[in-house]
């Protein structure tokens, strides 16, 4: 499961969205956003997409905290 955000949704505002999804390299793949995203994009040319965390990101993670407790 990947962590993606869509910037440029919300009008009026820099604040993103964030939302999982299974499709890796979203960003790359702009005609797929409308159909992971929970939320209605009404403009794909004014937002663009950030990939925040990906699996192994978070295996990295929870390993790092299992060195670190022991």
């Amino acid at each position: 499961m990947f962590t993606y955000t869509i910037f440029g949704v919300l009008c009026g505002t820099r604040e993103g969205l964030m939302f999982h999804s299974c499709v890796p390299d979203l960003g790359r793949h702009p005609e797929l956003w409308a159909d992971e995203c929970p939320f209605h994009i009404a403009s794909l040319a004014q937002a663009h997409i950030e990939l925040m965390s990906h699996p192994q990101q978070a295996e990295d993670a929870r390993a790092s905290q299992a060195l670190h407790a022991a």
